[in-house]
């Protein structure tokens, strides 16, 4: 089977020699490119077309928000993983509402990378503990007691909002469950209509909560 192919955005030569020795340490990733810049990402994405962009957008004349943007515009089939010293809530959740497939700090550790590279790679979520920590302050409401009872969700908005979770599109949904699109679309509003979330990751912590997917360390699956 193939290693991954990885595409590594960020301007600092440590940063980059420091996770090309992380990511060839135990084997499963067969390539690792490097861009400096926003016009050396586009050229690698092209060129190399490779499964996972790994991004530290909080870098001002190299790279930004906007850049991740332009890559789940452009190249959606590029899954994204952010690690980045980014201390901002707000700004992190708005990254978060892009669509990203993993965020980690500059503290996680060699193993808590590793971890996320290849559940990425497999589809699933990864955020380190300080980011789910952001997500649970901005979704959970302080002044209600926390219900996760799952039974407040039809059997069809409990597969739609697993499968959410799970990292799925509503294209990939409406497949899976053999309905349109639109139908999808409805039940996911109606699902953030009842649970009062207003987000992706607000669905993605009830799912955790309720016991409809499985955290696996920090991964949320």
């Amino acid at each position: 089977m193939p290693g991954l192919k990885i595409l590594h955005a960020n301007a600092n030569t440590l940063v980059r020699a420091g996770l090309r020795s992380i990511l060839f340490q135990g084997g499963g990733v067969d390539k690792l490119f490097n861009a400096e810049n926003t016009q050396e990402l586009i050229d690698k994405l092209d060129q190399e077309k490779p499964e996972l962009l790994i991004i530290d957008y909080d870098q001002p004349s190299h790279f930004s928000d906007q850049d991740i943007l332009a890559v789940k515009r452009q190249y959606p089939n590029t899954k994204i993983l952010i690690i980045s010293t980014e201390n901002n809530p707000t700004r992190i959740l708005t990254i978060l509402e892009t669509g990203v497939h993993g965020y980690l700090t500059r503290e996680c550790d060699e193993g808590e990378i590793i971890n996320a590279v290849f559940a990425i790679a497999k589809g699933e979520k990864f955020y380190c503990n300080k980011i789910i920590n952001i997500i649970l302050e901005k979704n959970l409401k302080p002044d209600e007691e926390e219900d996760c009872d799952p039974t407040s969700l039809s059997e069809r908005e409990i597969e739609i909002t697993t499968l959410i979770a799970q990292g799925m599109t509503n294209k990939e949904i409406a497949s899976t469950l053999h309905l349109s699109v639109h139908t999808v679309n409805t039940h996911r509003k109606n699902i953030m209509k009842k649970l009062g979330v207003n987000s992706t990751s607000g669905l993605v912590l009830y799912a955790v909560n309720a016991g409809f997917v499985r955290p696996t360390g920090n991964n949320i699956q």
